[in-house]
Order: C-alpha cells, then sequence, then structure tokens
C-alpha cells in the first residue's frame, strides 16, 4: 500500500452539512434518501479525540431516536474511527479539512452499510474521480497465522456508488465450503471498509492492477481464528511488488497517558500504572497481544490474534469482541485506540512506550 500524506486534523466542532447520504440494506436495496435520516453534530473537540450527538429515525421502532458517539483520528488525520451507544461501528476518512466520509457497518443489522457525506458549511465538495467498478468475480485467498492458505471466490453483484455488495465463497480450514453474504464501501482514497453476515469487519486498499489488499477481522470468533491475512485479485490482476518489513512489537508496553471518551466527554486520566500491554509471538505481520491488568479481571489477561494492515498500522482483537488499532509512532511508541464494543460509545486513546526504556 503507498502511504498517503498526512492532513490537518479536521475541526469538527464547526458546522458540517451531509451533501450525500447512502445506504444499503437487503430488504429495500440501494437508496440514495435526499431527506438525511442521520445528522451528525460534533458537540467536541480535544486534538485526535471528539464527541457527538447522531440523530436517526428508526423505522423499525417508529421513533425519533438520539445517541451520543466517541471518536478519534488517526495519528496522521486520514481516517478515524466512531464508536455510538447502539450496534456497528463506523470508520472514516478525512479528504481535507473542509471534506469527510463517515462508513456506517451494521452486520447486526441484516448487514445495513450507510455513506455519509460531510463537507464543513460555506465550502465545497472537492471533484472526485469515477469511483471504481468492483463488480466481477474475485479470487480470494486467507493467509492465517501458523495454518495453510485456503482459496475462494469473492462475487461483487451489485455496486451503487460508493456502497458494494456480494458474497463470498471460501474453503475452511476443515475442508468445507462456506458460503457468506458481505457487503461494503470504497473510499476517495480507494479504501475498503465491509462486514460480513457473521460479524467479521474487512479492512482493504485498492493496491494494484485489479488487485486488493486486506485483513479480515472476526472479534467473538468462537474457533478462534480472530484475524485473516486476504489478497484478492480479478482475473488477470496481480499484486505489486512488496517487500515489507513489518516493526518489532515482541514486549511489555506501558501506557503513559489515557485519553477516556465516553457519554459526551473527553477525559485526560494521565499514565496508567496498574495496566499494561504485551506482545508476543510475532511472525511477520501476526502477533499475539494481552492486555494485563493488576486489578481486574474479566476482559483483561485474555490473549488476542493481532496483524499489521501496513507497516503502522495493526488490529487486534479476540473472544471478547474488542477491536483495538495501534499505530506505530517510532521503535519505542505506540499510540492506540481501544473499542471495547460495549454498546457506550467508549474508546480509549492510549500512547504506549516499552516498559524497559
Amino acid at each position: 500500500m503507498t502511504p498517503a500524506l498526512a492532513v490537518e486534523i479536521p475541526k469538527l466542532t464547526d458546522s458540517w452539512t451531509t451533501t450525500d447520504f447512502q445506504i444499503y440494506t437487503p430488504t429495500e436495496g440501494f437508496n440514495n434518501d435526499p431527506i438525511y435520516p442521520v445528522i451528525y453534530q460534533f458537540t467536541g473537540q480535544d486534538g485526535e479525540a471528539f464527541i457527538g450527538v447522531q440523530s436517526f429515525y428508526d423505522s423499525e421502532y417508529d421513533q425519533n431516536l438520539t445517541e451520543v458517539f466517541s471518536g478519534v483520528f488517526s495519528p496522521d488525520g486520514l481516517t478515524f474511527e466512531i464508536d455510538n451507544e447502539g450496534s456497528g461501528i463506523s470508520f472514516g476518512e478525512t479528504v481535507s479539512e473542509n471534506e469527510l466520509y463517515i462508513f456506517t457497518l451494521l452486520p447486526e443489522r441484516d448487514l445495513m452499510i450507510l455513506v455519509f457525506h460531510l463537507v464543513k458549511d460555506g465550502t465545497m465538495a472537492s471533484p472526485t474521480e469515477k469511483v471504481p467498478d468492483l463488480i466481477g468475480t474475485w479470487n480470494l485467498s486467507h493467509h492465517r497465522k501458523n495454518s495453510s492458505s485456503s482459496t475462494g471466490l469473492l462475487t461483487i453483484e451489485e455496486q451503487q456508488d460508493r456502497i458494494w455488495v456480494g458474497t463470498e465463497r471460501i474453503q475452511d480450514e476443515d475442508g468445507t465450503m462456506i458460503e457468506i453474504p458481505i457487503a461494503g464501501t470504497i473510499g476517495d482514497n480507494g479504501k475498503l471498509y465491509a462486514t460480513t453476515e457473521n460479524g467479521a469487519f474487512m479492512i482493504g486498499s485498492i493496491t494494484g492492477n485489479n488487485s486488493i489488499q486486506s485483513v479480515l477481522i472476526i472479534p467473538g470468533d468462537t474457533d478462534g481464528t480472530h484475524v485473516i491475512d486476504r489478497v484478492i485479485i480479478k482475473n488477470g490482476g496481480s499484486l505489486p511488488e512488496q517487500d515489507l518489513e513489518f516493526p518489532d512489537l515482541e514486549g511489555e508496553w506501558k501506557i503513559d497517558n489515557r485519553r477516556v471518551i465516553q457519554n459526551g466527554e473527553i477525559s485526560d486520566i494521565g499514565p496508567i500504572s496498574d495496566e499494561w500491554v504485551s506482545f508476543t509471538n510475532q511472525s511477520g505481520k501476526f502477533f499475539n497481544a494481552v492486555r494485563h491488568n493488576q486489578t481486574a479481571e474479566s476482559t483483561f489477561d485474555t490473549e488476542k490474534t493481532g496483524i499489521f494492515y501496513d507497516v503502522d498500522e495493526a488490529f487486534v482483537t479476540g473472544p471478547d469482541s474488542s477491536i483495538e488499532i495501534f499505530y506505530v509512532m517510532d521503535n519505542s511508541t505506540l499510540k492506540g485506540i481501544v473499542n471495547m464494543k460495549d454498546n457506550n460509545a467508549l474508546l480509549y486513546q492510549d500512547t504506549l512506550s516499552r516498559k524497559d526504556e
């Protein structure tokens, strides 16, 4: 994947307008609704962290609802994650300091997909190139840590602008063929976010001639396969030559600062003396991770699995269904976004350093 240049983190507390809204559900199909049923209001921001309120009409319950959300930008300002009080998860991308996309994935709502294009009031959306056409049959390869690879097909059957839907048919480790509906999005920068019927999430990028490099994270997977390296190639396509060397995370990392984003507030907690993270058994882009706590149990001290999506960005998940993103700042510093996926709009933004330094 070609590194993108960092951008200035947008000032979200200015007024923003949704210039385009797209939605897909299996029952209703695609819809570009001129009346935006979801409104984002950003009520506070402190650097990379932000908070706000999401208002929408829920047709299932025939009522207007309001949910608090929490969000954190990546250190380079190019992407962000949002968690709200409801189900699903949202990722976003920064086109410029005046323009954003928000992609909401809702596997719990029968693969509902939402795309919001937001522009700061008083500015214009930037000209965009034609959205890549993903329709067709793609060859799919799955690579697991310490396991043989498996192959299959991803058939993208329909696409309307930035939303696409299809089916993947993949051979499981026991030899059985699994057929899973999948739906996703493609951003302005060629990055893909998708979700499957079984609650997995795919993060990928168009990397070359009809090729997609991606990872699949499966929170709470019962068979223990929580992360998968995925290569997706159309007939005649090829991956660009890459000789990537992934950072060595092995060892224990202390939390030098924690910022808690929850309930419409951003709080700087400072160092967390009784909690730390250890990374072990790293093999290339794969590794194991454990979040330790001297005073708490439950979700702590559970081994999780991680995978590098790029040389400076890794995803971690495990049996507790949490999703953690780690950004490698240098050999001795990490930044992390921790989403416990507990429907409480709670995110941790951690800064970590090696314990032995």
